[in-house]
This record gives C-alpha cells, sequence and structure tokens, in this order.
C-alpha cells in the first residue's frame, strides 16, 4: 500500500488528478443535496484536497508543482469573466458612481470591522496586518499582506475563510432579507467572498455573475493600490 500511494505521489500530474477528482466529488454530492448552501463544491473539493495531502503526507511544494496545468488556466479562466461583464455593460455604465462608493464604502467597512474585533481579541500586529486582504483573491492578498508587513500564508488563510463562508451563506441570507436585485447580489458577494463567492453567484445568473466579477475585480485592484498607503500612514 505504501509503494502505491509513492507511486501516485510521484506521478506528475498528482496534484490536477485529486484536484479535479475532488472537485468533482464535491458537485456529485452537491447536486445530490439539491444544492445545499453548506456543500459548496469548491468548498468539499478544498476540503478533500487538504486530507488527501494531509494524509498522503504530500510536501505542499510537491502538490503545488504537480497542478501546474490548473494554475495555467487561472489566467483564461479569469479573462473569461469578461464576457458575462460585456453582456451586462449597458446597466454597468449607467451605475458606476455608486459601484465605486460601494466598494471604498463596503470594503472599509469590512476590514475596519474584521480589525476591530481582532484588536478586541488581543490579536498581535501581525495578525491584524495579515486580515484587511480577507476579500481578495489569494495571490494579491497574498503579495499585499507582505508588503505591509503581515504574514502571508495566515492571509491566504483568512481568504480562503472568508470566501467559503460566503459562499455558503451569502445567497441564503439575501434571499432571507428579501434581495431580489441579481446586480445586487451579485456585487455584495464578489465585494466580500472575492473569487468563491463569484463562483456561486454564476450559478444564480449571468446577471449576478457578472456583478459578483465586477465587485471583485475592483476591490482587489483598490485594495492593492490603496492598503499599503493607508498601513502606511496609519503607522
Amino acid at each position: 500500500m505504501n509503494q502505491l500511494f509513492s507511486v501516485i505521489i510521484q506521478f506528475p500530474l498528482f496534484g490536477v488528478l485529486i484536484t479535479v477528482a475532488a472537485f468533482y466529488l464535491g458537485q456529485r454530492l452537491y447536486l445530490k443535496s439539491h444544492r445545499h448552501p453548506v456543500l459548496q463544491p469548491v468548498v468539499i473539493g478544498m476540503a478533500v484536497v487538504i486530507g488527501t495531502v494531509i494524509m498522503l503526507q504530500v510536501p505542499y511544494e510537491s502538490y503545488y508543482e504537480s497542478s501546474y496545468l490548473l494554475h495555467a488556466m487561472l489566467g483564461p479562466a479569469t479573462v473569461a469573466l469578461a464576457i458575462p461583464l460585456f453582456q451586462n455593460a449597458k446597466r454597468i455604465r449607467t451605475l458606476l458612481l455608486p459601484i465605486f462608493l460601494t466598494v471604498l464604502v463596503g470594503g472599509a467597512l469590512t476590514v475596519s470591522m474584521a480589525a476591530g474585533i481582532l484588536w478586541i481579541l488581543g490579536a498581535n500586529l501581525d495578525t491584524m496586518l495579515s486580515m484587511p486582504t480577507k476579500s481578495i483573491t489569494t495571490p494579491i492578498a497574498m503579495i499585499v499582506t507582505e508588503q505591509i508587513g503581515g504574514i502571508p500564508a495566515l492571509a491566504a488563510m483568512f481568504v480562503l475563510l472568508t470566501g467559503a463562508l460566503g459562499a455558503m451563506i451569502g445567497i441564503p441570507l439575501m434571499n432571507r432579507m428579501g434581495i431580489q436585485d441579481q446586480g445586487v447580489k451579485g456585487f455584495t458577494m464578489g465585494l466580500t467572498a472575492h473569487a468563491l463567492g463569484t463562483a456561486r453567484a454564476l450559478e444564480e445568473g449571468e446577471e449576478c455573475g457578472a456583478f459578483s466579477a465586477l465587485a471583485m475585480s475592483i476591490t482587489g485592484v483598490m485594495t492593492a493600490l490603496l492598503l499599503p498607503f493607508v498601513v502606511a500612514w496609519l503607522h
């Protein structure tokens, strides 16, 4: 059995295989549960991959290198989000001012609340500086966190937890609040839960996914540009 595991781990596309298999398992479970919000395929897949890597004692570097094909697809997948944006460009143009104001106010509010909670709980400065990037995608979050003096690995964990929680409860919570506008739903998901929220928003429809992709993009860019200056000013 140990020899079999060793052969599997050394397979060049080991990371691709377990990631795709984990997502497929998550997707099947999600559909069988009649799309239960807690059983998001990305979240289930993430848990399965982490559990498998830990169980097989695979170094993270080995998993990362063997999943390079998936990394290469991230760029085209991200660019593909421009399609629903283009299809909803007319409505987006009429809402440009509210969109930018919402990102500024909403982004500042979520960051301030998160940092405030950590401060109340007695977190140290490094931990607090790792939290502000929780609502943007992992690559940007790790780079910006390193620039402002935080811990990139901890920031990545905050990003994953934020996205997973947002993907699970975001849409059901807005439904309970009576929010029906697909643009509002999507923008909220992208603003607070980045890529995982956008994946969930796309399930709701093209318009919801378009506004989520827009919010995710603007939030990521504005955080990367403004956060280092804000932290330097506060210091």
